[in-house]
């Protein structure tokens, strides 16, 4: 999944990243919870619309887990791709990153702060490259690795 091409001098780290498709137990669970909340707000509405506002704002609140997003780090920085646009960083406005199992934080911030999740870039691991994003990352920040 992970795709490393050498341009030159620049080296460009490519590659998607679909964590439904990747955890098929936790997307089927998830799936029947939101099933079950639908038809729970049909019936507490009395209406079938109830339920797809419900559906709807659960979706659009999970997404970032349902749908895939494509990523390219370079020697400018990080972008992501989604179907709700591109996202993009450049290195020198990474103060800091937080890494966990499923992904890192790219953050403006120097230090652990609460509006991380929101001015930050969430980055999402593929299966295999965990390790091979972290030094990318490392390697072309100022930031420090938070926790």
């Amino acid at each position: 999944m992970g795709e490393n091409v050498e341009t030159g001098a620049r080296s460009v780290l490519e590659w998607r990243s679909h964590p439904a498709a990747e955890r098929p137990l936790a997307a089927a669970l998830l799936l029947v919870i939101m099933l079950a909340a639908t038809g729970g707000a049909v019936l507490w509405g009395g209406s079938p619309w109830w339920g797809v506002v419900g559906f709807a704002m659960l979706f659009l609140g999970l997404w970032s887990f349902l749908l895939p997003a494509w990523y390219r780090m370079d020697g400018k920085g990080v972008s992501k791709r989604t179907v709700f646009g591109l996202e993009k960083r450049e290195w020198r406005e990474v103060r800091s990153f937080t890494v966990d199992r499923y992904g890192m934080l790219l953050s403006p911030f120097p230090g652990p702060a609460r509006l991380a999740k929101f001015r930050g870039l969430s980055v999402q691991f593929s299966p295999s490259n965990r390790e091979e994003v972290v030094g990318f990352v490392e390697a072309r920040t100022v930031g420090d690795r938070t926790r």
